[in-house]
């Protein structure tokens, strides 16, 4: 047993000398072709081309400095043509062009500073190598650019194609825009219209009762065609922000019921949120019931304060309340709820919107809470 596991190591003490001795030989034998080939190419036993020009320096200067600046231009090209294949390595097509185009503009720009060189030092093996260099790369090139043309000249028709496409997507939005801006300026007319009779009909009643139907209706009439005067005058015609639509709505239902002998202050505390019509629209109405029921039953003795209040929650929720600093409710709200038009109808429009609405006795007052969810995607 001991024997043959001597034996073994010194087999593998063997093979690994022959390897490395190998491994030896081979570098010495690329050193030894490397040398002799440098050598070659390094040859100077030639006559430097400022002979040719009979030691004229303005001659000679001429050649250095015209065929130095043409190689810094030809390097300079190439290396931006890298960069951009760098940067755009994803999107830029046939990169492997630009890689031959790029080899072919160094390799011209090597051939314009080897006569720079050999006009003070003879290397003309070293130049024609490098001549014979940029002639491969030329003709690799030449013969590959007639087989790009088809394709390239197909990706710029493409393009003009994609182009117009865009254009008359971008004339059927604008023309679709136009329309939409059209549509609500007149449905805004349409409900001034609205507005102004019952306004000129609230003049001519005399039974209070009456009248104050007909300004309730006025005034929800009037929340519905605030929200399409907001998209009108809005860049983006399928929503608007809500809060400066609330902001609005509530300053003027409170002028609209203010009270020569009491006044009543708002303070707002409305995050901003971007809402659609089918959702406006009914918050706005039930923002008017709210403000309204609170004026009209909130401060029988004089003026107050109402606080609106607009919070984002979780999961794209919004919360939504309206408190007042009144005489507070002086009923259960679940059996009240029936009995008021005015909160059936903040029910009905809750359920519309697949909300939920609490009224409570707060610190201050009342207070109205709405919860609703905001679909971003939409609109």
């Amino acid at each position: 047993m001991s024997v043959t596991a001597t034996t073994l190591g010194r087999l593998t003490r063997l093979i690994h000398l022959k390897k490395w001795l190998g491994w030896a030989f081979a570098i010495v034998f690329v050193c030894a072709i490397g040398t002799s080939f440098s050598k070659g190419l390094l040859t100077t036993t030639f006559l430097p081309h400022s002979y040719c020009y009979l030691g004229n320096s303005g001659l000679i200067w001429a050649n250095v400095t015209a065929d130095a600046l043409i190689g810094v231009a030809y390097f300079a090209i190439s290396l931006g043509l890298s960069y951009l294949v760098f940067k755009a390595q994803r999107d830029i097509p046939f990169r492997w062009m630009f890689v031959a185009f790029g080899l072919f503009i160094v390799a011209c720009g090597g051939t314009h500073f080897m006569e720079v060189l050999t006009i003070w030092v003879p290397v003309y093996v070293l130049s024609v190598t490098v001549k014979i260099f940029t002639a491969i790369a030329s003709l690799v090139t030449a013969i590959a650019l007639p087989y790009m043309i088809p394709r390239v000249l197909a990706l710029i028709g493409q393009a003009r194609l994609t182009e117009q496409v865009l254009s008359r997507l971008r004339a059927s939005e604008e023309r679709k825009e136009a329309l939409l801006r059209e549509v609500h300026h007149r449905v805004k007319n349409n409900l001034a219209v609205i507005c102004s009779l019952f306004y000129l009909q609230c003049n001519r009643t005399k039974d209070d009762e009456v009248l104050q139907v007909f300004r309730d209706m006025k005034d929800r009439v009037y929340s519905m065609a605030l929200v399409h005067e907001k998209l009108y005058c809005s860049e983006n015609f399928a929503r608007i922000d809500f809060a400066d639509y609330a902001q609005k709505l509530a300053e003027d239902i409170i002028a609209s019921h203010e009270n020569p002998r009491s006044s009543v202050r708002l303070k707002t505390e409305l995050e901003p949120v971007q809402l659609n019509v089918d959702l406006a629209v009914p918050c706005g109405l039930i923002l008017h019931e709210l403000i309204s029921n609170a004026l009209k039953h909130g401060f029988p003795d004089g003026g107050g304060e109402i606080k609106l209040t607009l919070r984002s929650e979780l999961e794209g929720r919004y919360a939504f309340s309206v408190e007042d600093s009144g005489v507070g409710i002086q009923f259960d709200p679940d059996e009240h709820m029936t009995d008021s038009l005015g909160l059936k109808l903040v029910q009905l429009l809750t359920r519309q919107i697949r909300g939920s609405f609490k009224l409570a006795r707060s610190s201050l007052g009342t207070l109205a809470y709405l919860q609703f969810a905001v679909n971003e995607n939409e609109g």
